[in-house]
């Protein structure tokens, strides 16, 4: 999350990393930044605070911060009490939501803290190794909106948007992750246990950076716009996977009879002869069974066998609560 609140009373203690100066030809100073203060923890974590004297800004991955891993990690909510919590300890005010009425203008507008990055992820289950690397293939010829997705030459991550200043979303084997912070030195504290854990269920992650210009168009940009079921509502109307649990049609006989067609044409390599506003019409209808016209089907690759991949959404187990959360 990156969060920031002005305070006019202002005389806030001055935390910075440093401070950049751009300086003319003159040798006038133009202007000057304050880099952010990075706060180090146990376990290798990291984040970051900045504070001028009035503005407060907090940036990092409040759930990392000082545990072994974050293979659980907080609702907003609790995510929001750790950072005014750590913010304490500075000697700094806490992040606030507070309202302003402006009558003669557009009802309600929020005022306080202001958001401009919330990261939201959910774990699943894939049932073994296997079935999530076959998964995260398949979801690599998925889009999300107009966002294609693209896989890591490693293959363990699946990345819909990079680079964009929308919505970055990814998939990716929760396994791996772990593995590689592991096989570092600074990493030793990653779990054994956890990295076997998911390993044996095949866990993989859907992440979604929602970033500044999507979180104001869809007014999530003040601390008291925000809930935990705003979020929920944002990741479910974004996943891939909580659609694939969707998939019931393992027959294209079993489909609508106007998309019968489009789909057997599609599976097997033919020309989709549609008007352009008639195939998008039955692109859109087809992603609710996890088929992709707009991706062609390599059929010469088809497997002979096919084997469906029950997911579920992954809860922590009480060991974890009460050894590492």
């Amino acid at each position: 999350m990156t969060i920031r609140q002005v305070h006019d009373s202002g005389k806030l203690p001055i935390i910075n990393g440093g401070r950049v100066l751009r300086i003319d030809s003159d040798g006038e100073i133009e202007y000057t930044v304050d880099t952010r203060q990075g706060l180090e923890r146990s376990f290798d974590s990291r984040v970051e605070v900045r504070c001028d004297g009035r503005q407060v800004e907090f940036s990092g991955n409040i759930s990392r911060y000082g545990r072994q891993d974050n293979l659980f990690g907080f609702t907003f909510a609790d995510s929001i009490k750790r950072i005014n919590s750590l913010l304490e300890t500075l000697g700094l005010p806490p992040f606030t939501a507070r309202k302003l009425y402006r009558f003669a203008d557009s009802g309600w507008t929020w005022i306080g803290a202001r958001v401009s990055r919330i990261d939201i992820t959910c774990n699943y289950v894939t049932g073994s190794m296997i079935d999530s690397e076959a998964l995260l293939r398949n979801m690599a010829d998925h889009h999300i909106g107009q966002q294609k997705g693209s896989l890591s030459v490693n293959g363990a991550t699946v990345e819909y948007g990079q680079g964009s200043k929308y919505v970055y979303g990814k998939l990716y084997y929760k396994t791996t992750e772990l593995k590689k912070h592991r096989s570092k030195k600074s990493g030793q504290h990653v779990s054994n246990e956890v990295i076997q854990f998911c390993e044996s269920l095949g866990v993989i992650r859907e992440e979604f950076t929602l970033k500044s210009r999507f979180l104001l168009q869809n007014g999530l940009a003040f601390l008291g716009a925000i809930t935990d079921q705003l979020l929920i509502e944002v990741y479910m109307n974004r996943t891939q996977l909580q659609r694939l649990e969707n998939v019931k049609y393992e027959n294209f006989n079993d489909l609508p009879k106007h998309l019968r067609a489009t789909y057997v044409s599609w599976k097997y390599g033919f020309p989709i002869q549609l008007k352009k506003s008639q195939f998008y019409t039955h692109r859109k209808a087809l992603l609710a069974y996890g088929i992709d016209i707009s991706v062609p089907n390599n059929v010469q690759t088809m497997p002979i066998k096919v084997k469906t991949i029950e997911l579920a959404a992954l809860t922590a187990p009480d060991w974890y609560i009460k050894k590492y959360a």
